[in-house]
Formats: structure tokens, C-alpha cells, sequence
């Protein structure tokens, strides 16, 4: 009775978090070869803005389209200037971001940005 309960468990993690780890991972990698569209400065100089688009491309045709279809086409990261990672949306899954022909922006310590709901914000006190 333990073996049957054992390969039953063991079948259902292959199926559920085997796909999802793989899905995590191919993520990760778009992530990592974004490239910035768009940076935009507050008043101050300290921090900056950078809008990316997502390479999906490098996981190929079919995988890309997919990933195309169920995630944001844009996001965003806040830096200092000095490149050091403030803030990121890109691990808001359950968001569309972005506009095309809106940038974010400054709001003093607040940052706007396009979302799927209107406008998105943080408050970074490091952007003062």
C-alpha cells in the first residue's frame, strides 16, 4: 500500500512541478537577455527607470508563442545610479504591463508605470 501511495506522489510531482520548474527556468532566461527599450531619469539623477521587452525568441518558436500569449509584453526595473536593483515587476505574473505609447514616470519618491489596470506604482524613498 505505501509503494502505490509513494509512486502516486511521485507521478503527480512529475507532472506538476517538473513542467513548472521548466517553465520557472525558461522565465528566467527571457529575463536574462532582455534588453532595455527605454530608461527614463527622476530630477534628482539617483535612480532611473528601464523599460524591457521580454526575449522570447531563445526559447524557440513554439515555446516563445506560448510564453508570448500568457505573459506581460513589457516591464520594469528601477536602479540607482550607481545599476544597483531597486524594484522589478517582472515577477508580477498575474499583471499585463505596459503601453507602448506610455512611459513611465517620477512622481518624486513614486514611480508610475502603465498596467493592466491603469497606472501601477511604487514608492522607492532611495529616488528621492
Amino acid at each position: 500500500m505505501r509503494t502505490a501511495i509513494g509512486k502516486r506522489v511521485f507521478i503527480l510531482l512529475m507532472v506538476v512541478a517538473l513542467p513548472l520548474l521548466v517553465l520557472l527556468g525558461l522565465k528566467v532566461q527571457s529575463s536574462w537577455t532582455a534588453k532595455p527599450l527605454r530608461t527614463d531619469w527622476n530630477d534628482s539623477g539617483e535612480c532611473y527607470i528601464a523599460t524591457y521587452a521580454p526575449d522570447y525568441k531563445v526559447l524557440g518558436v513554439v515555446a516563445g508563442r506560448i510564453f508570448k500569449y500568457f505573459s506581460s509584453p513589457y516591464f520594469y526595473r528601477v536602479y540607482t545610479k550607481n545599476d544597483e536593483l531597486l524594484e522589478t515587476s517582472e515577477w508580477n505574473l498575474w499583471m499585463r504591463e505596459g503601453n507602448a505609447g506610455v512611459a513611465p514616470e517620477f512622481r518624486g519618491e513614486m514611480i508610475v508605470y502603465p498596467g493592466s489596470e491603469g497606472w501601477e506604482s511604487w514608492i522607492i524613498p532611495e529616488c528621492r
